[in-house]
């Protein structure tokens, strides 16, 4: 035993030298700062709350280090005994312990570097804040080489060590060990190629028959106007084109709460946010915990199979039961939010976590707005559309490379990027914020606006390469014809414009009334309240067809549901649409909608709606972990009448739009003629007084339907709670 320990010994070089790279993002975890910035109280709180959770997870990645160590030090130690066998020399413990380390460390680098490449944004705050040195040779690997280089590289030399290995055990005559060892290696490298694979059809041309599937392929913060198919500039969108060609689209869907969490449960419930009571992002238990009527529920209880899966953004899907049967969504609270700190300053883990079994040990690298390539969610998708086997399903999915900020994978973060812009948007929409409650929008030059529009547009095209995976895979499966193709978003974008009538780029983007970036802030301009709502079912719609009229979120459910034979329940405030899809017939719907909760409160920057606005403090101070809750981030009690009664609201009828502002001492309005007036640059609201009217008629009385609010001198009051 002591002579087989001994032997072993030397292969631990490997190990060692993972213990350094451990070592080194364990120096990293202790400045506990997020891009440079640091808060006293912050830590304190870290440390006095979750100090065990911190503890027990850095063991856990510590395991993985040194595992990863052992086995690399073994591999190249029999690569060392087969050069011994050849060469009848015999090397020292020391030297070859050397060996399995420097072999190792190389091994991490070439994979380190080929991370980088394909996936920059996650390594940009290990690099970038390192110094001008390590951010020129971070740019020198992404501008100059493909990730093939360093994969051939890498292969290369698993070959010849798996060469080395086996002539030096022949030439000792050892013909059952090599017989052993080469099994041994084919079975590894066919198991990690099975386990690579993207998932076959579970059956061949399966018989087109009985209820509809459904599937809703859904990305965040998607801009209609930025499809190719509606005659955009870049050819962004082609496997959606053929869906728009051979559907129908709703060109006028006007979102209600331009965030994710009440968006996505408007469109599964058929109601509005005030009625099923998911208001913001960060909703507390007592919201959570509540029964939802969602049209999933309807479809299990239709014997469909029902799941949901997505990355980031979707990580809403884990906090909220609506009545999948699977979910396959990251999780989000406070615990997640410290694991994802940790393991972006683990630079030389990275690597590994991004593969796939990596990413089975560390989950919670899925909920990563820096690690979001949509080829995961495709495969995932393909999964579910497997294990409905011979039943109907409806999945709903959620991709996040079109969500801010901004960051997708190689290639898509070159393919419309200026190769020679330097600016610090390079990779994605980086974006300071301070851990001492101060934060607001950078100043951006118009360059730097080309340059996260490109970004943006990568990322979509990204999301649509992903559409055509899971395309070809429902054809592939005999199951396409029969099933109803949504495509759809939670909201839209806001990405610098200065007016609607902007169709490219422009250095006229800056200044006083520039719309800002982002989503749910507030109303005017249309980019971030109209989404993409495209559905390709030829057996009961038409192709090639669009439908100009106002279509809501809440009118998703309802026409669903149409489309499987089922009846829109009572529950549900929307409509069905297929009438409206079939005979392009104006049904004089009205759109409503309510700003979510505003994360800054800067009064440094130059966006108007900071200034039109009731004040309260930004994310940090109106947000709390509710222990109880298992330690989610929720909004406090004590701001939640204040943020309802301070939101902007708005009414849109297909051409008027009426925008309301609360503000400590007054209501502004701003009415908009958006026939006449696409860019909604004139305020009609001091002059048109019969539209004013009308128009905050229908606002209060939407409002109002619930009773849950008083309108008193125009001013929209939640009603006290007791």
């Amino acid at each position: 035993m002591r002579k087989i320990v001994s032997s072993a010994m030397p292969a631990l070089g490997g190990a060692g030298a993972m213990l350094l790279f451990f070592l080194y993002g364990l120096i990293n975890n202790l400045s506990m700062s997020y891009m440079g910035n640091t808060s006293e109280a912050v830590v304190d709180f870290i440390l006095g709350n979750f100090l065990g959770t911190i503890v027990v997870f850095m063991v856990k990645v510590l395991a993985l280090y040194l595992v990863l160590g052992a086995l690399s030090g073994f591999f190249i130690l029999g690569a060392v005994r087969g050069y011994e066998g050849l060469t009848s020399k015999r090397l020292s413990p020391r030297v070859v312990w050397i060996i399995t380390a420097a072999g190792t460390f190389m091994a991490v680098l070439l994979l380190l570097f080929r991370d980088i490449i394909l996936y920059p944004q996650v390594y940009i705050n290990n690099f970038y804040v390192k110094g001008r040195v390590l951010s020129f040779f971070f740019d020198f690997l992404t501008s100059n080489f493909h990730p093939a280089f360093f994969t051939a590289l890498l292969w290369i030399a698993v070959a010849a060590l798996i060469c080395l290995t086996a002539a030096g055990a022949l030439r000792r005559g050892c013909h059952l060990s090599v017989s052993l060892y080469l099994g041994v290696m084919l079975v590894l490298m066919a198991s990690a190629f099975l386990y690579l694979k993207s998932p076959a059809p579970e059956t061949q041309n399966r018989a087109e028959a009985g209820s509809p599937s459904i599937i809703i392929l859904g990305s965040d913060a998607l801009r209609p106007d930025h499809f190719s198919g509606y005659g955009y500039h870049r050819n962004t969108t082609p496997n959606i084109d053929a869906l728009i060609r051979e559907g129908v689209s709703f060109t006028n869907t006007r979102i209600e709460v331009p965030r994710t969490f009440p968006s996505w449960v408007s469109i599964l419930t058929g109601q509005f946010s005030a009625t099923h009571g998911i208001r913001h992002m960060f909703p507390t238990s007592r919201d959570l915990n509540r029964e939802f009527k969602s049209m999933v529920k309807i479809m299990n209880a239709k014997g469909y199979y029902t799941a949901v899966t997505g990355d980031y953004a979707a990580d809403i899907f884990t906090r909220i039961d609506l009545g999948f049967q699977r979910v396959d969504a990251p999780y989000f609270n406070f615990n997640s939010i410290i694991q994802q700190a940790i393991l972006e300053n683990h630079t030389f883990l990275l690597p590994f976590l991004t593969a796939r079994w990596g990413l089975s040990l560390f989950p919670v690298l899925r909920d990563s707005a820096y690690f979001c390539p949509p080829f995961l969610v495709r495969d995932r998708i393909k999964k579910e559309i497997n294990r409905a086997g011979d039943r109907p399903f409806f999945i709903a999915s959620f991709f996040s490379s079109t969500h801010f900020p901004y960051a997708p994978p190689y290639p898509y973060y070159r393919m419309y990027t200026d190769p020679k812009y330097d600016g610090q948007y390079r990779y994605f929409k980086q974006r300071t914020i301070s851990l001492e409650g101060e934060s607001g929008y950078e100043k951006v030059t118009p360059a730097d606006i080309r340059q996260i529009r490109a970004l943006y547009d990568g990322g979509l095209r990204a999301f649509d390469d992903a559409v055509g995976g899971v395309i070809d895979h429902l054809k592939a499966s005999g199951r396409f014809e029969n099933t109803i193709v949504v495509v759809l978003s939670d909201h839209g974008e806001n990405l610098y414009e200065a007016d609607g009538n902007e169709k490219n780029p422009t250095d006229k983007n800056i200044g006083p009334e520039n719309l800002g970036m982002g989503h749910g802030e507030h109303f005017r301009g249309s980019y971030s309240t109209k989404i993409p709502f495209i559905i390709r079912f030829p057996k009961k719609i038409p192709s090639q067809r669009k439908v100009d009229a106002v279509a809501r979120p809440v009118d998703i459910a309802p026409t669903l549901l149409d489309l499987a034979g089922e009846k829109t329940p009572p529950s549900m405030e929307g409509v069905s649409l297929v009438e409206m899809a079939i005979t392009g017939r104006d049904m004089k719907l009205k759109a409503f909608g309510e700003t979510g909760i505003w994360f800054d409160n800067s009064l440094r920057d130059d966006l108007f709606f900071q200034k039109l606005r009731i004040l309260y403090p930004d994310i940090t101070g109106i947000s709390e972990i509710d222990f109880h809750f298992d330690n989610q981030i929720v909004l406090s009690e004590n701001y939640r009448d204040l943020i309802n009664l301070a939101r902007h609201r708005y009414v849109f009828d297909g051409r008027y739009k009426l925008i309301y502002m609360p503000l400590s001492d007054r209501v502004e309005y701003e009415l908009y003629d958006t026939k006449s007036d696409p860019g909604e640059m004139k305020n009609r609201a001091g002059f048109d007084s019969a539209n004013l009217a009308r128009m905050k008629k229908l606002l209060f009385d939407w409002a109002g339907r619930n009773g849950d609010v008083v309108i008193y001198r125009d001013y929209i009051f939640p009603r006290m709670r007791y």
